[in-house]
């Protein structure tokens, strides 16, 4: 009997640890989405300086366009590219990746939107969430607030 109380006490210390673990962590940890590549390329504008600008958009920016529900991510991917004597144009060197994911409890003092900027092959760093809201929401996104902080449009 003693052993199983013993064992019963470490198993509450450890879920209590776990909690103050959970409660410590910071909210704001870099989240680049994996795979975002394979999603619908919402948006696709080719720039005069020799760069490709694809948006991707998980299927739940899809579905809820214009009113986002949480959990829906948005992918602003920005490339090089040189024109080869064939006449196409061919991807380069990556520039940057821009990501919005929303989680309006979580970041409630920028529109439900956590912004983060990696750039080149960057993927666990980006900007500080300072820096994001500074360059991404007080500068840009918060003019957008009537269209949930996004600027552009699903391709029709």
């Amino acid at each position: 009997m003693t052993a199983r109380l013993s064992g019963q006490a470490i198993m509450a210390v450890l879920i209590c640890l776990a909690g103050l673990v959970a409660v410590a962590a910071p909210t704001d940890l870099a989240f680049f989405p994996a795979g975002y590549r394979e999603w619908t390329v919402a948006r696709f504008k080719f720039e005069s300086k020799g760069a490709l600008r694809h948006h991707y958009a998980n299927p739940q920016a899809l579905a809820s366009w214009g009113s986002f529900s949480d959990g829906s991510i948005i992918v602003d991917e920005k490339v090089h590219a040189t024109l080869g004597d064939d006449g196409v144009w061919r991807e380069d060197d990556l520039v940057h990746v821009a990501v919005m994911r929303k989680d309006a409890k979580a970041h409630a003092d920028t529109g439900g939107w956590y912004f983060n900027v990696f750039m080149g092959n960057d993927k666990a760093a980006g900007i500080t969430p300072e820096q994001a809201r500074a360059r991404c929401f007080d500068a840009c996104h918060k003019s957008q607030e009537a269209r949930d902080y996004v600027f552009s449009d699903p391709r029709r």
